[in-house]
């Protein structure tokens, strides 16, 4: 295999919601390089469903929604990062809106939260989104893209990064990246788990080689479950959006019988189907009361993926289980990206900005993913 070597102002490693919003904006700045292991499709969130947490109604406020998150993370949030994302939401709404994002008018509201504050694309969001922000990528000439390309470390030079070794499949060679900025967009680790959510690329690349070269991670132990993925032998881990709940979905045993607050934070939902299903019994969704025509129109993604996999969720409680699905922790960074080590930063999945405290709120995810990624650092404007 031959080896190639390129020099570039910003090196971004991921291509999801965080990856690609921070090459738009970087572009602005310098030549940008985009490497993403698979197609630049593949990521957590283009299988997102849920929707964007933002205060867009006049029944809602910030401080509600700084309150939720704070609730759901026990109160080991950073709050100043909290503060600082959440105020962000209407701004992130109207970004993703001027790329063309098409919202639907309705508000959805999840577990966790007090208002309906989702803003979201029938059930399929993180692929609006992802779909949108490609597009608007491959229109920008100074940011490059290699598919198929996977980092296999990170360079170090007098405690700065400089870039990373990569192996590109697509032309076949090994790859130097030399990088004044080297971004760290890749994801969590939920393929490390044997149920998860997460797709195939998310198998904690950015983690392990940040913490190869020293770089500070924090709250690795809170690994967020979702309550409802679907359990059934030999099918995929299919996650059913939290939305299901907030139009009034019920979480119920063998026998029918409801035994948990359906939107309570994920995390309490996760503990009562676990102590349920230690005891022996089963667990479902029951959507079957909901009017059949509106559940296919409204979670059409959800109710065809489930037909394929041999469900009606018009006409049949679905049978459930929680799965790894996100990681509140990660490389510790501050909420502008910056990590521990000069020249690395890191922004979404990846990065632990204290937002998310030991439970993610349903939704903050890809208002962190924009929000991190909307405003350069200044030293990386000038570099």
């Amino acid at each position: 295999m031959k080896s190639e070597s390129r020099s570039v102002k910003f090196l971004v490693i991921g291509s999801g919601a965080a990856g690609l919003n921070f090459a738009i904006t970087a572009s602005q700045y310098g030549e940008v390089l985009l490497i993403t292991k698979k197609k630049i499709s593949d990521s957590a969130t283009e299988m997102a469903q849920g929707g964007v947490a933002a205060v867009t109604s006049k029944k809602d406020s910030v401080g509600k929604h700084i309150e939720d998150t704070l609730k759901a993370g026990h109160y080991t949030n950073k709050k100043s990062a909290v503060k600082y994302i959440i105020e962000k939401g209407p701004a992130v709404i109207r970004h993703l809106a001027s790329i063309g994002v098409n919202f639907d008018k309705t508000l959805h509201r999840e577990g966790g939260h007090s208002e309906r504050r989702i803003s979201h694309v029938g059930d399929h969001t993180g692929d609006a989104i992802e779909k949108a922000l490609i597009k608007q990528v491959r229109k920008i000439k100074n940011i490059h893209i290699l598919e198929h390309t996977r980092a296999t470390k990170l360079t170090k030079k007098n405690g700065k990064i400089t870039g990373c070794h990569a192996i590109c499949e697509q032309k076949n060679c090994t790859l130097r990246i030399a990088a004044k900025a080297t971004i760290l967009a890749t994801g969590g680790i939920g393929r490390k788990f044997q149920a998860t959510t997460n797709p195939e690329v998310s198998t904690g690349d950015g983690i392990d080689m940040s913490k190869a070269v020293g770089a500070k991670l924090m709250d690795m132990k809170y690994i967020q479950f979702h309550p409802t993925a679907l359990s059934a032998p030999g099918k995929p881990t299919f996650l059913l959006t939290e939305a299901l709940r907030g139009e009034g979905a019920r979480i119920i045993d063998e026998n029918g019988a409801r035994f948990i607050d359906e939107l309570a934070p994920r995390d309490i939902v996760c503990s009562a189907i676990n102590k349920k299903r230690n005891s022996g019994h089963k667990v479902f969704l029951d959507f079957t009361h909901k009017d059949k025509a509106k559940t296919k129109a409204t979670f059409s993604h959800v109710y065809s993926t489930l037909k394929k996999y041999g469900f009606d969720l018009t006409k049949e409680p679905i049978p459930i289980e929680p799965a790894a699905h996100y990681l509140c922790g990660g490389i510790a960074t501050d909420i502008c990206g910056r990590t521990s080590l000069p020249g690395l930063y890191a922004y979404g999945e990846t990065a632990r900005t204290g937002l998310h405290g030991a439970n993610r709120l349903a939704s903050n995810s890809l208002l962190e993913a924009i929000a991190t990624t909307m405003d350069m650092p200044k030293e990386l404007r000038t570099l």
